[in-house]
């Protein structure tokens, strides 16, 4: 029993920490909106659970929004996947697409600034 406690609190931990880089990407995707023009690539920071990641990745604003339209898909380096936690959905040269499962993805949902 303790260790489903233990592993719901390291869950409730990665999901806080994933939403605060879906904000900061949040936040990145409005200012590119203002350069769309320009170019439809944008820059995006990793959304795993590492706190001290600061890894970027580049991406188009429209599969940004692909991947935001699910509140428990998340875009990460290919090295940072937490098969615990999360499965692979999409591959892509400098990014993946996770989604999460299970209390991660119940967490993710009810962390989801746009109201999952």
């Amino acid at each position: 029993m303790g260790s489903t406690n233990q592993d719901e609190a390291r869950a409730d931990r990665a999901a806080r920490n994933e939403a605060v880089f879906r904000r900061v990407n949040e936040r990145l995707e409005e200012l590119n909106e203002g350069f769309q023009l320009v170019t439809d690539n944008a820059e995006f920071v990793c959304e795993c659970a590492q706190i001290d990641c600061a890894e970027r990745m580049h991406l188009t604003l429209a599969k940004y929004e692909a991947v935001r339209s699910v509140p428990t898909h998340f875009i990460v380096k290919p090295d940072h996947v937490l098969p615990d936690e999360e499965r692979v959905v999409e591959r892509h040269d400098e990014f993946i697409v996770v989604e999460k499962f299970g209390h991660a993805g119940e967490r993710a949902r009810q962390l989801d600034p746009r109201g999952g």
